[in-house]
């Protein structure tokens, strides 16, 4: 019966010792080793034997893994055999273009400007193993466009100014999340790989629900520091106040607090529009401080 060998095994160092006593044995033996009679002698693959020998004839004995990772002269590690520094930079700079972009933009790009060719699959492995941070695909965090217009930054500018001389303690604030609807948006982003960060991508305020969750906060532990409730279409000027009405009497809002708010419709018109001067219910009044809502 012929000897064999399995097909595909990786053989460590003992193996290779092996293999190099068989060849200095036949070397002291006064013949030529023969490749094909080590393979068969020692049960591995022709290729291996071929690998003994090299290193046999390279550095007088096989080489021990550490020593071939310590003395190569290639980097180690996911696309290294195909993408240097310049190429992961490039990499990176598409990223940085559009997060959302597919593997097969990477080839393309990287093609295009270092005329570097890879496979998506080489694209892949680099995002997830060559970077501080693993970037797979997640949910983008979504911002409205209106957010960084000018005005608004002014006005962020003035809610600085105006709460860092409020005591942390009498500050309340409120805001609704819209609840089981459609997504304004389904594709995902791929996380900044460098800082581990999801991005943000920008999108219109047209989200389409039917549940609505209200919730107020503040960190002042001597009354409840949360409020919240969960009803049925989106909120309007009604549904506010009684949201409101509700936390004053569980004793969430004290005299003299500050409530910050975005600037929604519902939150300075109709039934609200005396909170531009204070709200009171039989126990003092508290003020409200908008925000545009593109800064909420």
């Amino acid at each position: 019966m012929l000897a064999s060998y399995r097909r595909g095994k990786s053989y460590g160092y003992i193996k290779k010792v092996e293999v190099a006593v068989a060849y200095k044995a036949a070397e002291a033996g006064g013949w030529h080793p023969s490749i094909r009679a080590l393979q068969k002698q020692c049960k591995v693959s022709w290729t291996f034997v071929k690998k003994v020998v090299n290193e046999i004839n390279q550095y007088g004995s096989p080489v021990e893994p550490n020593d071939i990772y310590e003395n190569r002269d290639i980097p180690i590690g996911p696309g290294s055999k195909s993408l240097d520094d310049a190429d992961a930079f490039i990499i990176y700079l598409l990223y940085s273009e559009e997060p959302s972009r597919i593997l097969s933009s990477y080839v393309e790009g990287l093609e295009h400007i270092r005329g570097t060719v890879v496979s998506e699959a080489t694209v892949h492995r680099f995002f997830k193993e060559g970077f501080p941070f693993s970037a797979g695909l997640y949910r983008p965090n979504l911002v409205s466009y209106d957010k960084f217009r000018p005005a608004n930054l002014q006005r962020a500018l003035e809610y600085l100014t105006f709460i860092a001389m409020v005591d942390p303690a009498r500050i309340k604030f409120g805001d609704e999340k819209l609840l089981k609807g459609e997504e304004p948006f389904l594709r995902k982003v791929r996380g900044n790989p460098i800082t581990g960060e999801i991005p943000a991508l920008l999108t219109t305020p047209d989200f389409r629900n039917t549940y609505t969750l209200t919730g107020f906060c503040g960190i002042d532990t001597r009354f409840p520091t949360l409020f919240f409730s969960v009803h049925e279409s989106n909120n309007d000027a009604t549904q506010f106040v009684m949201d409101v009405e509700a936390a004053i009497e569980i004793v969430f809002f004290q005299p003299g607090d500050i409530f910050v708010l975005d600037n929604v419709v519902y939150h300075v018109g109709g039934e609200n529009i005396v909170w531009r001067t204070g709200y009171g219910l039989g126990m003092g009044h508290f003020y409200s401080y908008y925000l545009p809502d593109a800064l909420s």
